[in-house]
């Protein structure tokens, strides 16, 4: 009857674990433990000839197991590994009546026996967090791999003594896991923490870069299918490679993708490839690019992830393309496709190799050629020498750090944690991709699962026998994404900064009136501060100024206040209560406040760039239509100013830039026509000079009307550019305006762009720039 009672409340409070149990529940070995019951008629399990409780007095011995702990109330978390009969537990409960825990059982028949022998009614159901049973080899993992996360502070593990000799393997296995996902968790909280702000405020100074270069997992999709691609990196195996990737390179056999600090060390023998791949978020990764920006290097491609180090960007002189970062929310709230697809992100991981794996596989190529990919130290050296500055080789500190793994050759080398951790990631990646090719040429290198091994002399006989490579893959340099959604988006997230601050102090204001009424003994109303709180956060936390850029950076804080709100919830004492909230909402509080403060600026910058945005997209909106550019000569083609030759002969001054953007605009489809009011002969010269037409009117006003239908026009396919204030009714009559940049502030309130350019240098080639060019500069 007790085994029936216990599964009903097991199906009832922890589904999972009455599912696991009853479908292993017949396959029990009823034989591996038993029950024994001493004369007072207490009853312990018993392995072979080890018992799991003290036969005489099992009680006696949990309350002294317990005793022996002192620091228990240091810990945030407290995990059983062994149930046995539950003496301990229930002598902890005795001791922490409040303390909520958590239960591992590894033996599936200790546990039927548990619910055999133990009324669960009796038992703290309401206390514990997290309870599983080990039914296979990798469910500690999975275990782990949930609670770790959910550990607030510090965690105490308390485990059977009995189990350390009658399951020492089991015992050792589940340590070992917990272990190796501890580790993970804390290096996956000191990378957030390190890195959650610059994620956001690289996102942001990037944006002008996102938006003028091409994301190229929407250019080229398919443009790479099945093609070879060699991915190489900076691992001291590399030195042995430089003369195959020369002939590689030489002769378009596969296209080049360096990742991190291999761009230096390539560039340094000479050899450049089609593109370097970078995303490291911190100021430091600027080093990748040294020898780059050393030789004033321009033809070589940047891949570069949208979070990546903005400095990194700043000074790279080449082209640039990017793919987008899942750590990248300001991308996930501003951009779509101009072709209407879902935006495509590459996952944050722990390495540039792991990121670009991604990549490559995401355009289709196949094979994928790892070269320098050495994830161990070869000689004590873990970079090929160029590559970093200063030259790093892997000190003694390091090396006595250092694990063996098993190499491509089958042997054991030496490694380190963080190239564990980077291999793990790349095996994992690999594990999804059946169908791709991915060939590990690094000599001496570690042994990655899911590749397989082949030096580099046969794989280019195998695999690169003809050139696939094309010249201008890079082209077109277009912009990816929909401009009318950025701007409808911008709006809404302005919006959204307006009222971010006053939400934010609604919420803190709300926390003190609780605070406040902690002691007043008016529950009715403590309730009421309890709900006006909460309230207040959701209106916080949905705002989209604070979802997209406050929260990811606080996300490590907003975490563990998540973990702490399920102990706040449980306790009923308003004085203490309150006092909890005061101590964990607080700090969280006083971190997004300086968050929005650090931020506000970033976004009004970024505000301005992409009203600039707005009001090119609306200029090249009605220069869709343009058929005829009219322009004046003096202040536009000029500076305004005569000049006199020795003879006295009146002279005026052009600029060549002025006839290279009468070209671009010819090659649009867009005339330019010159208007000579008076017949200069000046004018009409510059103008034969130019391959222009000129226009002459009595009255400067009426020489749209002379234009429209001389050419058969309507007025939205005229644009006109003047610099005298007096001409102001020509400009009402065209459907696009300009004026230059040293126009006076009246005309320029009056037209529809004004030109960064002044008279006389280069105005009408801005213009032509601005109305052929994908690109915004």
């Amino acid at each position: 009857m007790t085994l029936r009672a216990n599964m009903e409340l097991l199906k009832e409070s922890f589904p999972k674990l009455w599912q696991k149990f009853s479908e292993l529940e017949v396959t029990l070995d009823k034989n591996l433990v038993g029950l024994v019951t001493n004369k007072e008629g207490h009853t312990t399990l018993q392995i072979e000839k080890t018992y799991i409780h003290d036969k005489k007095n099992p009680l006696q011995e949990g309350t002294a197991f317990i005793e022996q702990f002192e620091n228990i109330n240091n810990h945030s978390d407290i995990l059983f590994y062994g149930i046995g009969l539950g003496y301990h537990i229930k002598a902890f409960v005795e001791h922490y009546p409040d303390k909520p825990f958590s239960i591992y059982e590894p033996i599936p028949e200790v546990f039927h026996h548990f619910l055999c022998h133990t009324d669960l009614k009796r038992f703290p159901l309401h206390l514990v967090k997290y309870f599983d049973l080990e039914n296979k080899p990798d469910d500690p993992d999975r275990f782990f791999s949930n609670m770790v996360k959910r550990i607030r502070s510090s965690i105490l593990i308390i485990d059977l003594p009995a189990y350390r000799s009658i399951f020492p393997q089991k015992r050792q296995a589940f340590f070992s896991s917990f272990e190796n996902h501890l580790r993970e968790r804390c290096t996956s909280l000191a990378t957030y923490s390190t890195f959650q702000k610059r994620w956001t405020i690289n996102s942001i100074k990037n944006f002008i870069q996102v938006l003028n270069s091409p994301n190229i997992l929407l250019a080229k999709k398919d443009f790479f299918k099945n093609t070879p691609a060699l991915l190489v990196a900076s691992g001291p195996s590399l030195e042995a490679e430089i003369e195959n990737l020369k002939k590689i390179r030489d002769n378009g056999l596969a296209y080049i993708f360096t990742v991190g600090t291999a761009l230096n060390a390539l560039v340094k023998c000479g050899i450049y490839p089609h593109a370097a791949c970078t995303y490291d978020p911190s100021d430091e990764n600027q080093i990748v690019c040294k020898e780059v920006l050393e030789k004033g290097l321009k033809s070589i491609p940047l891949i570069f992830g949208s979070t990546v180090g903005y400095e990194t960007l700043e000074k790279y002189p080449g082209p640039k393309m990017h793919m987008l970062i899942n750590q990248d929310t300001l991308a996930a709230f501003y951009l779509q496709p101009q072709s209407g697809e879902r935006l495509a992100f590459i996952s944050d991981a722990a390495s540039i190799a792991v990121i670009t794996l991604q990549l490559l596989h995401k355009l289709g190529f196949n094979p994928i050629i790892l070269v320098g990919q050495n994830l161990a130290y070869l000689d004590g050296k873990n970079y090929m020498s160029g590559s970093t500055y200063p030259l790093h080789e892997a000190n003694q500190t390091e090396l006595k750090s250092a694990v063996l793994v098993k190499d491509v050759y089958g042997n054991e080398v030496y490694s380190s944690n963080s190239y564990l951790r980077m291999r793990l990631q790349i095996e994992n990646y690999l594990s999804g991709l059946p169908d791709t090719n991915v060939i590990n040429t690094t000599k001496n290198g570690a042994h990655i699962e899911g590749t397989r091994f082949q030096i580099l002399e046969e794989v280019i006989k195998d695999y690169l026998p003809n050139r696939v490579v094309e010249d201008d893959w890079q082209l077109p340099l277009n912009c990816s994404y929909n401009l009318e959604y950025l701007i409808t988006q911008n709006q809404i997230m302005k919006n959204a900064c307006a009222n971010v601050t006053q939400l934010l102090d609604k919420c803190k204001l709300d926390l003190d009136n609780i605070a406040a009424l902690a002691s007043s003994g008016d529950l009715i109303n403590i309730e009421q501060s309890y709900d006006k709180f909460n309230f207040s956060m959701e209106n916080l936390r949905t705002n989209q100024f604070f979802a997209t850029f406050i929260t990811p950076m606080s996300r490590v804080e907003l975490e563990l206040l998540l973990l702490a709100i399920p102990e706040i919830s449980r306790d009923r004492d308003p004085i203490r209560k309150a006092q909890m909230m005061e101590k964990e909402f607080r700090p969280y509080l006083t971190v997004c406040e300086q968050d929005i403060n650090t931020i506000i600026p970033l976004f009004q910058e970024l505000n301005n760039t992409i009203l600039e945005y707005e009001k090119v997209y609306k200029i090249r909106k009605k220069a869709a239509r343009t058929k005829i550019l009219m322009l004046d000569c003096d202040g536009i083609l000029t500076d305004g100013a005569i000049y006199y030759s020795a003879s006295g002969e009146e002279m005026k001054k052009f600029n060549y830039k002025d006839c290279a953007g009468i070209i671009l605009l010819r090659k649009k489809g867009i005339q330019a026509l010159l208007i000579n009011q008076e017949a200069n002969p000046v004018i009409k010269h510059a103008a034969l000079k130019s391959g222009i037409d000129t226009i002459s009117s009595r009255e400067k006003n009426g020489i749209a009307t002379t234009v429209l239908e001389k050419y058969a026009l309507n007025y939205e396919e005229v644009a006109c550019i003047i610099n005298d204030l007096s001409d102001l009714k020509l400009l009402k009559q065209v459907g696009l305006s300009f004026a230059v940049g040293d126009s006076s502030p009246e005309l320029q309130q009056e037209v529809d762009y004004v030109l960064a350019t002044d008279g006389g240098q280069g105005a009408i080639y801005e213009i032509a720039e601005l109305l052929t060019k994908d690109k915004y500069n």
